[in-house]
């Protein structure tokens, strides 16, 4: 089981340190252009899922993106958020 400090921390990191990548990634998955995003912030980090908040000009919009497996250690979270919000199943 993956500690719930380790799942804020690794949350903080991306929210802080990984916005222009954040957006970046997730406006491939949803085809809109990076420019478009104004941010992302992640929150409710599990072994399972991530909850993701963004911005466009369009408004607020929040999804829950479940992970194809749950993770078992942090760098099974990292792997797993990547594929998500890159909408990979691979």
């Amino acid at each position: 089981m993956i500690a719930n400090e380790v799942l804020t921390r690794i949350t903080a990191h991306a929210n802080e340190e990984h916005q222009a990548d954040l957006c970046h990634t997730l406006s491939a998955r949803l085809g809109l252009r990076p420019r478009h995003i104004v941010g992302v912030r992640l929150s409710h980090l599990t072994a399972e899922s991530v909850e993701v908040s963004w911005i466009t000009l369009d408004g607020g919009h929040h999804a829950t993106f479940r992970f194809p497996e749950a993770a078992v250690t942090a760098d099974d979270v990292l792997e797993q958020l990547g594929r998500v919000l890159a909408g990979s199943r691979c």
